[in-house]
């Protein structure tokens, strides 16, 4: 798996840290309903259509990287996700993962770990793999907003060590989340536009290698 896809693009997320939950500005109880509410809303759809910017700030460096990309998604396994460097795409058996940058399409077995990368699972299974905290509820623009913080379960595994998660009240629409890594490396995504039920072709959620283009299949 490339570093984008660990770091950013692939964004979701297996556990290894716990962090205790404590001080929390609400109880457990709210924190649960918003993200059953959250998570309903999400599962309710049959497709779903987000145009989003991932920029990560990397610790060692100091620097700060920008991208645009959309992500559609079919139900919980099939995924596409375009940017200006990458395509990777799910039909839920087969993943294909095309590098602009190296001119390199890799094939490989669709895992639950490519799927939890896009957001899938983390869409999903919030509760399955996370702790919620509710750090701030605030009003902008009229609409009251929760700040959440998501912490791996013991038995998880992940490449990050939170998740902070911003969620609108009544519509419980997730409007940016920031994952930080062991390095200290944070990503941000800011959802500028989301879609839920849009007409999407079956032909998104494969992938033909463009022409001349080098592939390594690793199904074998």
């Amino acid at each position: 798996m490339n570093a984008r896809l660990r770091n950013g693009l692939s964004g979701g997320v297996l556990w290894l840290l716990m962090l205790l939950v404590a001080g929390s500005a609400a109880s457990g109880a709210d924190v649960d309903k918003i993200i059953k509410k959250m998570q309903k809303k999400y599962r309710s759809a049959k497709t779903i259509q987000i145009h989003f910017k991932e920029i990560t700030q990397f610790s060692l460096t100091g620097t700060t990287t920008e991208v645009s990309g959309v992500l559609h998604m079919q139900g919980q396994k099939k995924f596409r996700l375009e940017t200006e460097d990458q395509v990777i795409v799910s039909d839920g058996k087969t993943i294909w993962q095309y590098n602009k940058l190296e001119s390199q399409v890799l094939i490989d077995n669709a895992k639950n770990e490519n799927q939890e990368v896009l957001l899938n699972n983390f869409l999903y299974e919030i509760n399955d793999h996370y702790f919620g905290q509710i750090l701030e509820e605030k009003k902008e623009a009229g609409k009251k907003r929760y700040l959440l913080k998501l912490t791996p379960k013991p038995a998880e595994q992940s490449f990050f060590t939170e998740v902070r998660i911003w969620v609108v009240d009544k519509t419980w629409e997730i409007v940016q989340a920031v994952y930080t890594d062991y390095n200290d490396n944070v990503t941000k995504y800011v959802i500028d536009k989301m879609a839920f039920n849009p007409a999407l072709p079956d032909t998104l959620f494969t992938f033909t290698p463009p022409e001349g283009v080098p592939v390594v299949d690793l199904r074998f």
